[in-house]
């Protein structure tokens, strides 16, 4: 229901309620990119055919590699980042600030596995208004999913609307912890989650595309980041806890 102006009873221009059509919302997928063009291309086709969304965008971070040429044959818009070192929280903004959509489905382009039924159905929560951020979590196996779906979520496949990615602080877009500082706004607003696994979906790791020594210390790189956001003054403990109070899990 909407409360709008109206000519009801004798009272014309009186506020009434009346029922109001939920617009749908417009969304676009961004997929940050920095030399993945050996997944980059089947990513944006299985992006291109959600049917959820308008428009598939790829920034391409810096690449030096074929990555946007290959995002590009594959359909995309692409943005170009001349990054050095490149930053998938600086790319993400890129993507937002390209397009007008009001809400945005966040893909990593290094996904396997990837099709357009995974993302209609991550979709379809946000559109039916059961929660405000929506994630896909990849396939870790029949033990470790239903763990996986109550971790705090470092998922970068998640649709979440406008409004909150730019309420993240400037000084607070660095790098890979841009997926905990969109958990940061959801979870202290006590805004509603759903994640699903998605069968079938994983991605190439950083050993896979770097090599085994220079792809564990890139891992170790991330997850320091990450850890270093729990000292005192940054992120809250009990961010955590209102996050699983309005978490849905979708079996």
């Amino acid at each position: 229901m909407e409360a709008v102006r109206g000519t009801t009873g004798d009272r014309a221009g009186s506020w009434c309620e009346v029922s109001v059509p939920r617009r749908r919302p417009v969304i676009d997928i961004v997929i940050p990119a920095r030399n993945e063009e050996r997944t980059v291309a089947v990513n944006v086709v299985a992006a291109l055919g959600c049917a959820c969304t308008r428009e598939v965008i790829v920034v391409d971070d810096g690449s030096s590699d074929r990555t946007g040429d290959e995002a590009r044959a594959a359909g995309a818009k692409v943005v170009r980042l001349e990054s050095a070192a490149g930053s998938k929280a600086h790319a993400l903004a890129a993507g937002v600030r390209s397009s007008d959509a009001d809400a945005f489905f966040f893909l990593d382009a290094d996904c396997t596995g990837l099709t357009s039924t995974h993302l209609d159905e991550i979709c379809e929560p946000f559109l039916a208004g059961r929660c405000t951020m929506s994630l896909g979590a990849f396939d870790y196996g029949w033990f470790w999913n239903p763990l996986v779906l109550r971790w705090p979520p470092l998922t970068g496949e998640r649709i979440v609307p406008r409004w909150v990615f730019e309420s993240i602080p400037t000084h607070k877009l660095q790098g890979y912890t841009i997926e905990v500082r969109i958990n940061e706004i959801i979870a202290e607003g006590r805004l509603s989650t759903e994640v699903r696994t998605m069968p079938g979906v994983y991605h190439r790791t950083k050993r896979d595309k770097l090599g085994r020594i220079p792809g564990l210390r890139a891992t170790w790189a991330m997850y320091k980041d990450l850890f270093g956001m729990l000292k005192p003054g940054d992120v809250r403990w009990r961010t955590y806890w209102f996050y699983l109070r309005a978490l849905r899990v979708n079996r």
